[in-house]
């Protein structure tokens, strides 16, 4: 390699260069993953509205918690439905960035994905398109949907 043969030691670690030094060359104690054994995973709406996939990562702020969002509606249901498993696949991918041999959570990041399929067509069957590529015919369905200001008697963004 490059730097094989090589009088200086080149360590660098993340903590070396951040200006930091780990003496004891250790991961920090809430960081429970170093044999390959996964946290504990929370179901795709409770990590959702915790902004956590993770159960023992969850740290609130002094005494709040999370607010449990009730969809007032079909189509907030549906929609809250593709926005955790959305949710979900994106932290689980986070994880597998840093753990990429966990089988375990790869299955879990698969099964995630076949739910967020599952959920973002039965909305778009039912309301149209999430995004702006997906169209019928020849006129953009997007232009319909509710834009974000409009209030449709539940909540604002759900």
């Amino acid at each position: 390699m490059l730097f094989d043969n090589n009088d200086v030691d080149l360590d660098f670690t993340l903590l070396n260069l951040a200006g930091l030094t780990n003496t004891n060359n250790k991961m920090p104690n809430n960081f429970t993953t170093m044999n390959n054994n996964m946290p504990d995973v929370l179901t795709a709406k409770e990590g959702f509205l915790r902004g956590n996939m993770f159960k023992n990562e969850y740290k609130p702020y002094k005494n709040l918690t999370y607010i449990n969002i009730k969809p007032t509606s079909d189509r907030e249901a549906k929609l809250f439905n593709v926005m955790q498993y959305s949710f979900a696949i994106n932290d689980m991918n986070l994880y597998l960035d840093l753990h990429p041999e966990d089988t375990k959570a790869m299955r879990l990041f698969e099964e995630f994905c076949k739910e967020a399929k599952e959920a973002k067509k039965e909305y778009m069957m039912t309301y149209g398109p999430l995004t702006v590529t997906k169209t019928k015919g020849d006129k953009f369905d997007w232009i319909d949907s509710p834009w974000p200001w409009d209030n449709l008697g539940g909540n604002m963004y759900v």
